[in-house]
């Protein structure tokens, strides 16, 4: 039986601060069309016991904060990097078309640059619709993959009037809106002080970059075959609770993903990786220590 995290109260005076890992973050610049921006991210590199690295793609609207639990309690067995997507958290967030192709392409820039050796990638919502179009064009790069709040097609699960309601709005009424988005998003296992720091850090996402990305990449995911020819060894996670990309729709990606397994996380909803972070972590490091050892068996 799944327990839910609960932090110390050490690890929670760490966490509740705006970016508890300030130290850590560094800047890269990304090319694309001519352009050149920066994204921030986080390298969390201690000396790990095994030669893995865990690169980290936020959801919709968020940022590397949502894996705040991940990178403190894998740390010391995994390279684990977490950035913000262009647009999002303390990256650049100029006017641009905030699609798939440019999240896939920055994606592949940032591989390409910390060049692991022993790759995993990790993807949340949103972001696990980049890891796997990443993999659909880039079949044999990644050792494994691990998805959170996935599926296989947005435009069911998502709301449709979504895009209506967004089209013209300032920021404060995003800023409602994102608030009373996140009582959903969250269960009450969420510490309230850091779900408040992870909603103020989400408001920083300008008014643009939420209508673009919906409409260019939340909408625009739709895979069935192209996932059935993945072989890469996947773990998907999903919350018992969760509205927007439900069980049934985690099902629908386990039976396009021939090399897949599921876990069902108890009382959670959207953002499992804050609701359960202890359990998220622990199934993480268990998946990839099994890849590991069915890789020592080859």
């Amino acid at each position: 039986m799944l327990s839910t995290f609960k932090p110390s109260k050490l690890e929670m005076e760490e966490l509740l601060l705006f970016d508890p890992f300030s130290e850590k973050r560094g800047k890269l610049g990304i090319r694309r069309s001519g352009s050149r921006y920066n994204i921030s991210y986080i390298d969390i590199n201690e000396e790990p016991i095994y030669d893995y690295t865990l690169i980290c793609v936020h959801g919709w609207g968020s940022s590397s904060l949502i894996y705040s639990y991940l990178l403190k309690l894998l740390g010391s067995n995994f390279r684990i990097i977490a950035y913000d997507l262009k647009g999002h958290g303390f990256s650049d967030a100029e006017p641009d078309t905030y699609d798939l192709g440019l999240f896939t392409e920055e994606l592949a820039q940032i591989i390409d640059h910390f060049n692991p050796e022993n790759l995993v990638l990790i993807g949340h919502s949103m972001g696990s619709a980049i890891i796997q179009n990443y993999l659909c064009l880039n079949p044999e790069r990644a050792k494994a993959a691990i998805v959170l709040s996935g599926a296989p097609d947005f435009r069911e699960p998502f709301p449709r009037f979504l895009p209506l309601l967004l089209f013209r709005m300032d920021e404060r009424v995003k800023n409602i809106l994102l608030h009373l988005g996140m009582n959903m998003l969250e269960s009450n296992s969420t510490h309230l002080k850091y779900l408040n720091i992870i909603r103020e850090q989400r408001k920083c996402t300008p008014y643009h970059v939420f209508r673009q990305s919906l409409l260019n990449t939340v909408y625009a995911w739709k895979k069935g075959d192209e996932l059935s020819n993945l072989e890469t060894p996947i773990l998907i996670m999903v919350g018992e609770k969760d509205q927007f990309t439900s069980v049934k729709d985690s099902l629908k990606l386990r039976e396009l993903l021939p090399n897949s397994r599921m876990v069902i996380l108890p009382g959670s909803k959207h953002d499992i990786a804050l609701e359960n972070g202890r359990d998220v972590a622990n199934l993480v490091r268990e998946f990839i220590e099994y890849q590991i050892d069915l890789e020592a068996l080859r």
